[in-house]
């Protein structure tokens, strides 16, 4: 049975802001048709939550309601999409749906509790600045992300357009210049809506001086019960004929728990609970698990396709890491001090519940190497999976292996319209030598952080591994990434 959705809207906003910032993440030109067609369900959830929010302060006579207008701009956008121009009918974005979905869901909230909260107080009137400021900049960077992804998209085309120009390829074969021109329109209105949101923004600015949010304290079984859910969870949609989009979700949360373990053993080495020294030679490996699940959740982007859904159940359960996490270790910004995360939390129960999902993780990612490696049923986009296929070959050509050579990955008309392709041979190696790197890094962590637990299964996989040279930097947080441009092959 699906756990209950038990987040606080100040949880629920803080989980859209992360999606959001995901689009960034997994930047795809093939997913802009998606983003675009689902970009005025996120406005129109956001105004309708807008609208019942309490003020913070007395609003103005003559200050102009700003979600008014941009409700208006992405109407206008609805409106040209819906008479026929690009990017018509079609999916739909899962991360975008699921923003609109969390601001639905503390809507109703507000709706069902909020009815009695008055701005009377300094702590509540911060309260209600910070809801503001998440919801306006969820939809400065979610339509940032749309604007970015449609440039891409246009510049696809247009050099698309170029090649069967240059080949004499038929006129009907060749991108449509209609599209490439609604395309670029709708990218200056993506735009205008950047703007305007943005000016709230830089006045609001999302950072711990401006937020004033009120954050409860979790309670102390919340973290052991949200990681056992998250594992049982992930383990069911990866057995079931996982989308590779699930592959996607549940590395990216895997990397996220493996930072916050990363935190939370330094919280616990600061304030005298566990050994320094020990807590300072897991660190290393905790961060190179982070970005072996990373580097994995990327490679398994690009086999996602806009028709490619997150099992519902995951997308929960990943929401409720997220949130539970962020109440136990994080700020508006960033990572909290040791201080602050021993003032919330029982630290020897978090370290426990951690380590324990930390074993757990070997056995996800050994799963997930099996369907990297026996699924045959995997396929991707023809564009960027050809490039990936050839960069493979390439690597493995310079090793001595020259199977691959004089092979091609996708027909022309395959790459011209990004047909959806079985994963092609090179590619799928390429996963699986990923996936593999993952499996070790596991490992050692887990064998790095045994003198850590007391536990006797923890002792027996004591053996010491060697630490990885880098070093983390603890100002990182997974779930508000920094913009990073959309993958385009391997690099070498």
């Amino acid at each position: 049975m699906p756990t209950l959705d038990r987040r606080t809207v100040g949880e629920l906003l803080a989980d859209s802001d992360s999606l959001a910032r995901e689009t960034l993440l997994d930047l795809s030109a093939g997913q802009s048709a998606a983003m675009v067609r689902t970009f005025g369900r996120v406005v129109d959830a956001a105004a309708r939550l807008w609208a019942v929010l309490p003020p913070a302060v007395p609003p103005r006579r003559s200050e102009p309601d700003l979600m008014l207008r941009l409700r208006h701009v992405a109407n206008g956008i609805a409106a040209t999409t819906s008479a026929g121009h690009w990017p018509g009918p079609g999916p739909t974005d899962d991360r975008l749906l699921q923003i609109a979905h969390n601001l639905s869901r503390a809507r109703i909230l507000v709706e069902r509790y909020g009815g009695d909260v008055q701005p009377t107080t300094a702590d509540v009137r911060g309260d209600i600045a910070a809801a503001r400021a998440r919801i306006m900049h969820t939809l400065y960077v979610a339509a940032h992300g749309t604007a970015v992804a449609i440039i891409e998209h246009t510049k696809d085309l247009q050099e698309q357009l170029r090649i069967d120009i240059r080949r004499r390829r038929p006129v009907a074969q060749r991108p449509s210049v209609h599209e490439s021109k609604a395309a670029q329109a709708l990218s200056i209105r993506f735009g205008v809506f950047e703007q305007l949101v943005g000016r709230y923004v830089a006045g609001h600015p999302v950072t711990p001086a401006a937020l004033g949010e009120m954050r409860p304290v979790p309670p102390a079984s919340r973290l052991q019960s949200v990681l056992a859910g998250w594992d049982i969870q992930a383990h069911r949609t990866l057995l079931a004929n996982p989308d590779a989009a699930d592959l996607v979700r549940v590395s990216r949360i895997q990397a996220l728990i493996a930072s916050a373990t990363a935190v939370v053993s330094e919280a616990a080495a600061n304030q005298g609970i566990v050994d320094r020294q020990v807590a300072q030679r897991v660190i290393p490996f905790l961060d190179e698990t982070q970005v072996a699940w990373t580097s994995v959740a990327r490679r398994w982007a690009e086999l996602t396709s806009p028709e490619s859904r997150v099992d519902p159940l995951l997308v929960r359960a990943a929401s409720q890491v997220r949130a539970t996490v962020a109440a136990t270790a994080s700020n508006p910004t960033g990572w909290a001090t040791p201080d602050e995360i021993a003032g919330r939390v029982d630290l020897p129960q978090t370290m426990n519940a951690l380590h324990l999902n930390m074993v757990s993780t070997v056995d996800v990612a050994h799963v997930t190497r099996d369907i990297a490696a026996t699924t045959p049923t995997l396929t991707a986009p023809a564009r960027q999976i050809a490039m990936r296929a050839q960069g493979e070959a390439e690597i493995a050509a310079d090793q001595g292996n020259t199977a691959y050579e004089g092979k091609t990955w996708a027909t022309e008309r395959q790459i011209a319209t990004n047909q959806v392709i079985p994963l092609p041979t090179p590619a799928r190696l390429g996963l699986i030598k990923a996936t593999d790197h993952l499996i070790a890094s596991c490992g050692s962590a887990v064998a790095a952080a045994a003198p850590l637990d007391p536990s006797e299964s923890a002792q027996a996989m004591r053996p010491a591994a060697r630490a990885p040279a880098t070093r983390r930097s603890h100002h990182h947080v997974p779930t508000t990434p920094q913009h990073e441009s959309a993958p385009r092959g391997p690099q070498r």
